[in-house]
């Protein structure tokens, strides 16, 4: 609910938060189904489904909501602004540990991804 967050301090229309949450949305589920999918191939895909979407997201947030928010006070400006650069960087490394974690390519063992997703999850 970090976007919808964002859209209401940017003060965006109905419309775009309809997107935004819808879009997040299908960025958790197709995550989770990539998750619990069997096959290497069905995860990969469901990764890939789930990370564009977390692209369009973040392009969101990157354009029509930064567009919204220059409309506002100098003080609104630069908290979100702010706001937008931390989930930027927080939410790319959502699907890097993803993609070489236990899901994925097993690079790195559980007890390190399990670390890296809580430290994400609270930052």
């Amino acid at each position: 609910l970090l976007g919808l967050d964002l859209a209401l301090l940017a003060k965006v229309d109905r419309a775009t938060i309809g997107t935004l949450i819808g879009v997040d949305a299908l960025m958790i589920v197709t995550g989770l189904v990539g998750a619990l999918s069997k096959t290497m191939l069905a995860r990969y895909t469901w990764w890939l489904v789930s990370t564009i979407a977390m692209i369009v997201v973040l392009y969101f947030l990157a354009t029509s909501l930064r567009s919204a928010a220059k409309k506002r006070s100098a003080d609104v400006q630069s908290t979100f602004n702010t706001l937008t650069v931390l989930t930027l960087i927080l939410w790319t490394a959502y699907p890097i540990l993803w993609i070489i974690g236990t899901e994925g390519a097993g690079l790195v063992p559980l007890t390190v991804e399990t670390l890296g997703f809580m430290v994400l999850d609270v930052s």
